[in-house]
């Protein structure tokens, strides 16, 4: 039997090898895109008041915008392709910008070059509200995961770029703009000049921080911070045909110091100041940051629509800002599910990732770890709460209504001293163990207690002691009283002492687990 050769094609080792494709991203950033598209013709449809067989109102077309950037976004930050990322950074450097630009401004001209109607005064249009800022913003989102990471140094450094130069712009404009017209830093300079601020941090952070070549950049936030602040001083102290002073110097003057304030806290080497940063970094490098941003939007969104039907059925007295904030208590029970997720990693992911013991044995006292991050979670608290203010300009620059916007002071003092009880609370469950889950449960059940303190006050006798008691105790009756314009010292002082409380007990718990 003869036995043949059987020749082939030889092999050729190693195997090309290709790199696996995020699908789901892809799949992920297919759907933003097409939700997007969805709620931009939904917008464009009513705005050319199309007869459709189904009524589908404005707020759907927002709504799927604003899931379909949120789904893209995700796909932005995923998807290891460097052309789609590239992509997605010059939509986010030139596109969202440029598109956030012109519907700021463009309506603006043409309103201004129609002739007024005889039968009243000319209306100047801008869509900055809602779409202008939300195109900044979202622009901003897609240039951060760019910049970070793309490989190729030349178009990371026209990324930089694009964020120092539109961050720039806009604390001009911003700020600048509300030194020359008052009513201007009321509505539209404010949100300008936080935007610059959130570009410039960005631009800071994608630089390395303060201690790389982030380091004149943020001295560059000071000086524009403190420009702004003297400026606004000195227009103030001019004596003119109204004060400047009251609200919108004031405003300035706050902007500035938020600018110097936020580039001390990213120059400064002290140890409280560095955990700190530390800790609220961490917040922005997990997807916990955004899903409590979107939440909190979300939220303040749903509150907002229902606080205008009710204000155009039968109209409210002043201050009119009560029945925003606690109208139907949306924010009330938003903080259910806020402060558990909010506080539940700071120590547990610490324990559970073995970082706690690296951290321990650093020159750093308990007092200082613990304290830095709670000052964390209680600016990012905040900041979730900030969300709801711009609703409230909105509001403004819709309506034009002049709204009593004073009893905001007080109410936002009354919200970081409740804060930080309630922060301080789930702080201390995320001391108690390492599992995070357990110590998110724990921290439900205490909220749960807070707005069940509200509900008993509203059952018990008007003449009765538990009713003083629960009176005093119930953060939404605190809130109530300090949207009036009423805040009590002593209820501060009540919260603030719960939020030393727990502070000291979750010192004592890590101190105990430190010699332990």
């Amino acid at each position: 039997m003869s036995s043949e050769m059987i020749t082939g094609t030889p092999e050729m080792a190693p195997s090309a090898l290709t790199e696996d494709q995020v699908s789901f991203a892809r799949t992920v950033g297919l759907t933003g895109l097409m939700a997007v598209v969805l709620g931009v013709l939904i917008l464009i449809l009513n705005a050319a008041k199309a007869r459709l067989g189904v009524e589908i109102g404005n707020n759907v077309g927002f709504t799927g915008i604003l899931v379909g950037m949120a789904l893209m976004f995700f796909h932005a930050t995923r998807d290891t392709d460097q052309l789609i990322r590239r992509l997605y950074g010059y939509v986010g450097g030139m596109g969202l910008p440029m598109s956030g630009t012109i519907l700021s401004i463009l309506p603006v001209i043409i309103s201004w070059a129609r002739p007024a109607p005889e039968d009243g005064p000319k209306v100047i249009i801008s869509l900055f509200f809602p779409f202008g800022w939300a195109c900044f913003l979202a622009g901003l989102f897609f240039l951060m995961p760019f910049c970070r990471n793309e490989t190729d140094e030349k178009n990371r450094k026209h990324g930089l770029i694009a964020l120092g130069i539109l961050g720039i712009l806009l604390s001009i404009f911003g700020l600048g703009g509300g030194l020359v017209v008052s009513s201007f830093a009321l509505t539209y300079g404010s949100v300008l000049a936080m935007l610059g601020l959130a570009f410039l941090c960005a631009l800071v952070h994608q630089l390395g921080g303060a201690d790389l070549d982030g380091h004149n950049p943020a001295l560059c936030i000071g000086a524009i911070g403190l420009l702004a602040f003297i400026a606004a001083l000195i227009r103030s102290l001019i004596p003119g045909d109204r004060p400047f002073f009251i609200p919108a110097g004031l405003l300035i003057m706050s902007l500035g110091l938020t600018y110097v304030v936020t580039a001390v806290f990213i120059v400064s080497d002290r140890t409280i100041i560095v955990l700190t940063r530390r800790e609220l970094l961490a917040y922005f490098c997990s997807p916990i940051a955004y899903i409590l941003m979107f939440i909190s939007a979300m939220m303040a969104s749903g509150e907002y629509v229902l606080f205008l039907s009710s204000l155009s059925a039968r109209g409210q007295l002043e201050p009119i800002v009560v029945n925003y904030y606690l109208g139907h208590l949306l924010g009330v029970f938003m903080l259910i599910f806020i402060v558990p997720v909010l506080t539940m990693r700071l120590i547990s992911e610490e324990k559970r990732s073995g970082t706690y013991e690296v951290l321990m044995c650093a020159p750093v006292s308990e007092v200082q770890v613990v304290m830095s991050k709670l000052l964390a979670s209680l600016l990012f608290y905040m900041l979730l709460w900030g969300i709801w203010l711009l609703f409230l300009l909105h509001l403004r620059v819709e309506t034009g209504k002049v709204f009593e916007y004073r009893p905001l002071i007080s109410f936002y003092l009354a919200l970081l001293a409740t804060g930080a009880s309630f922060v301080s609370m789930g702080l201390f469950f995320s001391a108690l163990t390492q599992n995070q889950i357990i110590s998110a449960a724990l921290t439900f059940l205490g909220m749960s207690f807070w707005i069940g303190l509200f509900l008993f006050a509203k059952l018990a006798p008007e003449i009765s002691s538990k009713y003083v008691i629960f009176n005093h105790l119930s953060f939404v009756l605190l809130w109530a009283e300090s949207l009036q314009g009423r805040l009590h010292l002593r209820d501060l002082f009540i919260h603030s002492s719960i939020a030393v409380f727990w502070t000291f007990m979750t010192v004592k718990v890590v101190e105990a687990r430190r010699w332990s």
